[in-house]
């Protein structure tokens, strides 16, 4: 489905979006994720067993971007390469920049398997990019701008690398997908101190009306399509257990859950699967919102 600019004015957030983001702000509304918990929770996860499930995400942000091998291209949260990489092979000049020491290195191996030898890798923050302005003719994110926090500063950071003319290009969960809700369930147990203190939930970047507020007048052209991964599974139960266990941001979650509510915790994640499950296909249906826009 894709919904332009226009169109998709007609479409207002809800406080139902709001609250299906699950992840909410701490309680001065603006501190912010440190860059250090970044570092830690991007690195404690196991992303080489899931980044290959979103391999499609990063053929489409490469393809409704058009980049071509006249492009110099960024990968904003880069993770184990999978934008950079396919980036690099139509040709184009193109560096992936990550918090996680460990996901650049797992970028690195991928990038040698795929033949890929140009890619430059460099460790930083999506919040402030070590780049100067309008270095890039392509920047692109699938998935990693999301925790950018605050997202004022990651949204500031992708425009301010970008060339006037160049495009933008990200993706982010839906906030009524799975991992949104997923999220949701898990934070109800903890307490107001073990919330991750993200200034804004993550997942509002896959809501095209606070897409468009924080582009705002910096960016035109600005088109929105939604769709869909399926991430192969044997079981919601399958499924609940490998995310518990590969990603960093559910095992940081988890982490603060009492002992004694963790029963109910894995009832209740399956519970939430089970809705997003095709037996048909052994998946689990993830929806995201892809973003584009050219940059004034």
């Amino acid at each position: 489905m894709t919904e332009s600019d226009t169109d998709a004015r007609n479409n207002e957030r809800t406080d139902e979006t709001n609250a299906s983001c699950a992840i909410t702000p701490g309680e001065d509304g603006d501190a912010g994720i440190s860059a250090d918990w970044a570092k830690r929770v991007w690195s404690a996860g196991s992303y080489a067993e899931t980044a290959p499930s979103y391999l499609s995400m990063a053929a489409a942000l490469v393809e409704k971007t058009a980049v071509s091998p006249e492009d110099e291209v960024l990968d904003v949260g880069c993770g184990t390469g999978n934008v950079a990489i396919t980036a690099a092979r139509r040709g184009a000049s193109v560096t992936g920049i990550d918090i996680s020491p460990t996901l650049l290195e797992q970028a690195r191996t991928n990038a040698e398997t795929a033949g890929v030898e140009d890619v430059s890798w460099q460790e930083g923050d999506a919040t402030a990019l070590p780049f100067e302005d309008n270095s890039f003719d392509v920047v692109l994110s699938n998935l990693g701008h999301m925790y950018g926090d605050p997202p004022e500063a990651a949204t500031r950071e992708l425009l301010r690398v970008t060339r006037p003319g160049g495009r933008i290009g990200v993706t982010s969960w839906t906030p009524s997908s799975l991992y949104p809700s997923m999220g949701g369930v898990a934070m109800s147990l903890l307490t107001p101190e073990d919330l991750p203190d993200f200034s804004a939930p993550p997942f509002l970047w896959g809501d095209p009306g606070t897409v468009r507020d924080r582009f705002g007048d910096a960016v035109e052209t600005l088109q929105f399509e939604t769709d869909t991964v399926q991430y192969p599974a044997l079981s919601p139960d399958a499924f609940r257990e490998q995310t518990v266990s590969t990603s960093g941001l559910f095992i940081e979650i988890l982490d603060g859950v009492d002992d004694s509510d963790r029963q109910t915790l894995r009832k209740q994640l399956t519970e939430t699967i089970e809705p997003y499950f095709d037996e048909r296909a052994n998946a689990v249906e993830l929806e995201y919102l892809l973003s584009t826009a050219t940059v004034n």
